[in-house]
């Protein structure tokens, strides 16, 4: 961002003839004796004004700094011309000036620091400029202070190409927040939080006084502390000099109120600031708070209830990839978003659709004004935020449905450690080989997140274990066990089982785990397998019985354990033999697990070309980018008619003999 020397009215001729229009029309013909400039067409001339930088060539406007004084210039692609290289222009005559001015106003974008007004021109900077020139401001950023560019959201925002505090990826390049901001921001130093205008209002008054009506596009950044007891009042009277213009006079208006979200008031007060000055419908007519609620009441609960359902989808309720995670980490509802790796120039069109709905400061040069990061409001801004308990508070009628759509239309991944990166186990467990908790997260979020009157809206689980070591898994007695035994007898009468699609998954190396995670000694793969039986077995509790209906449909993607080769020596690669092939014993392990939940109904889940739902976008960001491919149904050596024996245990044997001994020869297929 460059600095340019703004000029004032002694730079122009003292000629007292009134002010030109801002619009660069064809003068008169000039005199012979009229500069050779001034002898070429307007239309020539235009093209020499942008020649020399005044305006971009493709229509992307430059970002220019109204401090005066000479440029901090960074040479890169896409940083502004020097504005000292057309300074001399600005101030030669008053017609070159006019047409010169006019463009450079009406094509860029300008910014306005104000937190030093001793040290910095501020928005007086802008009392420099001619009537024409300050008519012909189309973009202007006006910054009180920046507490911070952007700010994290969660532990996963990573939020690149800005200075949020605590990156991660600073330790990579040494680098120190400050020196980050200084990199990206030519120099600028983040500010504190404001604690009174300094004399904003009266200069903002001024400055809106003097604008064209519908032609400025204003950014006012102005991070107050949520917290200080004289927050709200602080904020109306920064927003005093919008509230007074005429309703549309501004063609945009974006507002940034605190650095981090506050929950309502001041993202409110900016949304109120913004929409009166742009002239932006409102949902609803202006009214007394209580008569405004009493009104949309009436008007919702009129409604069939079919109609009010629907309504409510197109709300915050339903996720933009209808996916919500939660870990023992977070212990809140998260969303990643969709992340592929691609090789240019291939482009993955649902990520870039979903741009919009989580990082909609992208390519946008007047900074982030997302109501995710920050308390502010802007119309571009369409990102995903959690619903209020305002929707949730109306009536009970309107409550309950509200929990219909957010459980009924979501799919809930449940991770039992870490949301991301969803391999990572604990490392301080109180013992050595000890399953550190007293409950799976499955049990935690069923049990004390989700409403027992919403258990019966969920459609779709995804349990995802990370890759514990075979010690670590709980036995049969640990507590965690015994609890996720009585969560499931208890969930039997509380689910809609024959509308519920459940995935058990334990994390492999498709999905990022360390390559070696996967070897195992015997003894730890037939205490890894025994482990899978204690965690699947009580799920078969949810199958059909005579009684009442069973679980819609259930899918198993377990790890299974690679035996360690014990001739493979350091240093060498790795050689398990043509004895092992990790695929199929794994697809073994699935089908088997997923038969023996759904019992006769297995053959359901397949039938008539059906196929198993695409994988979750984390099993995506986990270095696992193409689905996997549904299995056929699984058929025993013997034909359909073979049983396989009930006992879990028995039939992990079986396949643990599998394991051991070499298959037969079989024709090669691809996958």
């Amino acid at each position: 961002m460059a600095c340019v020397v703004v000029p004032d009215a002694a730079h122009t001729s003292p000629s007292p003839s009134p002010s030109p229009s801002p619009s660069p029309s064809p003068s008169p013909s000039p005199p012979p004796s009229a500069p050779r400039l001034l002898r070429l067409t307007p239309e020539i001339r235009l093209h020499l004004y942008r020649y020399l930088g005044l305006a971009s060539w493709d229509g992307s406007p430059y970002q220019f700094d109204l401090r005066g004084g000479r440029a901090s210039y960074r040479d890169y692609v896409g940083c502004p011309p020097d504005p000292i290289d057309f300074h001399g222009l600005l101030i030669s005559c008053r017609t070159i000036y006019t047409e010169a001015a006019a463009l450079l106003y009406s094509a860029n974008s300008f910014v306005v620091h104000h937190y030093a007004p001793a040290q910095l021109p501020g928005l007086h900077a802008l009392g420099r400029l001619t009537e024409p020139s300050l008519r012909s401001l189309s973009q202007l950023k006006i910054v009180l202070t920046e507490a911070a560019c952007h700010n994290r959201v969660t532990e996963n925002d990573s939020s690149d190409s800005c200075c949020c505090e605590g990156r991660d990826d600073l330790g990579l390049y040494d680098w120190s927040a400050s020196r980050w901001c200084r990199q990206k921001h030519c120099n600028d130093v983040h500010q504190a939080p404001l604690l009174s205008d300094g004399g904003t209002t009266s200069a903002a008054a001024q400055l809106f006084s003097r604008i064209a009506p519908g032609r400025l596009a204003l950014s006012l950044v102005c991070d107050i502390d949520p917290q200080h007891p004289r927050a709200l009042h602080l904020a109306e009277s920064i927003l005093a000099p919008l509230s007074l213009l005429p309703r549309s006079y501004l063609s945009e208006c974006r507002i940034r109120l605190a650095k981090t979200p506050d929950g309502g008031p001041l993202q409110q007060l900016a949304q109120d600031a913004a929409v009166h000055a742009c002239g932006l419908p409102t949902p609803v007519p202006h009214a007394a708070s209580s008569e405004l609620g009493a009104a949309a009441t009436v008007t919702l609960t009129s409604l069939p209830r079919e109609l009010r359902v629907r309504i409510l989808e197109y709300t915050d309720l339903v996720t933009p990839r209808r996916q919500v995670a939660w870990s023992r980490q977070d212990r809140a509802y998260v969303l990643l978003r969709l992340r592929r790796a691609r090789d240019p120039p291939y482009i993955d069109l649902d990520e870039l659709h979903d741009t919009q709905f989580f990082e909609c400061y992208r390519g946008r040069p007047e900074g982030c004004f997302c109501r995710r990061r920050h308390a502010a409001f802007a119309s571009h801004c369409t990102c995903w935020a959690p619903p209020g308990p305002a929707l949730f508070l109306v009536c009970r009628t309107l409550s309950q449905e509200a929990q219909y759509v957010f459980f009924a239309r979501n799919r809930f991944i449940i991770h039992d450690y870490k949301t991301y990166p969803v391999w990572r186990v604990p490392d301080d467990s109180p013992e050595p080989n000890s399953y550190r908790f007293e409950r799976f997260a499955a049990s935690e979020f069923l049990r004390d997140v989700v409403p027992a009157s919403a258990l019966a809206h969920l459609r779709f689980l995804e349990l995802v274990f990370p890759p514990y070591p075979s010690a670590t898994w709980p036995g049969p007695e640990h507590p965690a066990a015994r609890n996720w035994l009585a969560t499931v007898a208890w969930l039997r009468d509380r689910l809609n089982l024959p509308a519920l699609t459940l995935r058990a998954m334990v994390i492999d190396e498709s999905n990022g785990t360390p390559e070696r995670a996967g070897e195992a000694t015997p003894e730890e793969a037939a205490a890894l397998l025994r482990a899978y039986a204690d965690l699947v077995r009580p799920l078969r509790g949810l199958a059909a019985d005579l009684e009442r209906p069973g679980l819609g449909r259930f899918y198993a993607h377990f790890r299974y354990p690679e035996e360690r080769s014990w001739e493979h020596l350091p240093g060498e690669p790795r050689r398990p033999g043509p004895w092992f092939d990790p695929w199929l014993h794994k697809k073994s392990l699935k089908q088997y697990l997923e038969r023996y939940v759904m019992g006769a109904r297995y053959e359901s889940l397949y039938a008539d070309g059906r196929k198993e739902p695409l994988p979750s976008d984390w099993d995506y960001m986990s270095f696992s980018h193409k689905p996997f491919e549904p299995s056929s149904p699984f058929r025993t050596p013997g034909g359909p008619s073979t049983k396989i024996q009930s006992p879990v245990d028995s039939a992990f044997i079986q396949i643990q003999h599998l394991h051991r001994r070499s298959p037969k020869k079989r024709k090669k297929k691809p996958w």
